[in-house]
């Protein structure tokens, strides 16, 4: 029976085989027409792998116009196909096989672009090689101390006392030396708009070049990006100036004035120091007048005389402008009409008058003040009490600015004689006659 059964299998066993392969065949083509294999294209992005061989060779790159994309062709039954995205793909440059290209100055990187869903039985890639084009320059260093500011105005009334950044205030910076070697200075900027009390705020640093620019970060990696500062708001005072002067000017000469700018200033700090604070005194050996004959000027910086734990609001306030002003004194001799005298204390039944039409005045005082003066400025006093008839030079009192000026003694010719009795006589009948009346 066995040998009839293996007779039955290998009669005709070409035709047998053959037929079978026939099957496959057909069922080969019957899947293909039904399934066939399609193309399709996908356009991802590309991940940069391995950039710490470039910054370990102190360089960076970066890819060429922005570009960092990749599109591609791959093949794949449409049932495949079907059941594919872009997410299913990655294209991965590895920088440690970046090319320079001779003539074009660029430089490229080869991609490899698998896909994760499929194996490369599945889903044919593309042969064709792609690249990323990239550039490359330095790879520049720097660190910067990171400077506190302040935007907005606080309220009235008030100031601004310390700015401070109270965590780290260095930054290390690393990037492109086309940036990097641009930065000049790094900010924190505080808003204290409408502040009145003490604020802190963390604020992300900016950088700027030497002309004052804001620099581009988005190429830089920093160690830090963000820093907490903070502003203090204290209270303002007015308070006056005070100048006084060390030594005596030269003989002949006076002091006449000393006079600044500004005459006050504000001050800013805690309430309790403030309210202590009645005037800013400048020590006198700052204007040390010794020998002088002619005006001092001078700028004197108050900053080191400012009470303890107090400041300026305004930093050009600390610069004063001083001028001591020395003139010559003078002498000068004025005719002052006699009317200009008043006699007093005349003694009952006494005639009284001065015998000369005008007085000599001598008055000693800084130049300007004697231009400033006239006889007619010039009154006096004569103190008769104590005289007697007869004739008298008697001191007078003259009445003028004795800060100003000094006055030599003047004696004033004054006659002093009995009322005539007739006279008062006939003016007492007049009085009884009149009482009668």
């Amino acid at each position: 029976m066995l040998k009839n059964l293996a007779k039955k299998l290998t009669n005709n066993l070409g035709l047998k085989v053959l037929a079978v392969l026939f099957a496959i065949a057909l069922w080969i083509v019957v899947v293909n027409i039904d399934d066939p294999v399609k193309p399709a294209q996908y356009t991802i992005s590309v991940t940069q792998d391995n950039m710490d061989y470039l910054t370990s060779n102190g360089k960076y790159s970066e890819t060429l116009g922005g570009k960092n994309t990749v599109t591609f062709t791959a093949s794949a039954k449409r049932s495949i196909l079907e059941k594919l995205s872009n997410t299913d793909f990655t294209a991965v440059a590895d920088m440690e096989k970046i090319e320079y290209v001779e003539g074009d100055g660029v430089c490229r990187v080869p991609i490899t672009i698998t896909c994760s869903k499929y194996n490369s039985n599945t889903v044919t890639i593309s042969s064709k090689q792609q690249y990323l084009d990239v550039t490359v320059e330095d790879l520049g260093n720097v660190q910067k101390k990171i400077t506190a500011s302040t935007e907005g105005t606080v309220m009235d009334g008030c100031a601004l006392g310390d700015v401070s950044i109270v965590t780290s205030n260095l930054l290390k910076i690393s990037g492109p030396s086309s940036v990097t070697s641009q930065i000049s200075t790094v900010v924190a900027t505080i808003n204290v708009d409408g502040m009145s009390s003490d604020v802190t705020d963390t604020v992300v640093p900016v950088l700027y070049d030497a002309d004052g620019n804001e620099i581009d970060a988005s190429k830089l990696k920093m160690n830090i990006n963000t820093v907490t500062i903070t502003a203090q708001i204290l209270n303002t005072k007015d308070v006056d100036l005070s100048f006084q002067t060390k030594g005596t000017v030269a003989s002949g000469y006076t002091l006449k004035e000393i006079t600044y700018s500004p005459k006050k200033v504000r001050i800013k700090g805690e309430t309790d120091v403030l309210n202590k604070v009645a005037k800013i005194a400048i020590p006198d050996d700052v204007l040390d007048m010794s020998g002088a004959t002619e005006d001092v000027e001078t700028t004197v910086d108050i900053t080191s005389y400012l009470p303890d734990r107090t400041s300026l609001v305004l930093a050009a306030d600390a610069k004063v402008e001083v001028k001591v002003k020395v003139e010559p004194i003078t002498t000068k001799t004025f005719e002052v009409d006699a009317s200009a005298f008043t006699l007093e204390n005349i003694p009952d039944a006494t005639k009284a008058k001065i015998t000369e039409d005008t007085i000599q005045v001598e008055v000693t005082g800084a130049e300007s003040d004697i231009k400033k003066l006239s006889a007619d400025d010039i009154t006096g006093t004569v103190n008769l009490q104590g005289y007697g008839n007869g004739e008298h030079n008697i001191a007078a009192d003259i009445d003028v600015d004795n800060e100003l000026y000094q006055v030599k003694t003047v004696r004033i010719p004054v006659k002093m004689t009995a009322e005539d009795t007739e006279i008062k006589s006939t003016e007492s009948s007049k009085k009884s006659a009149s009482k009668t009346k």
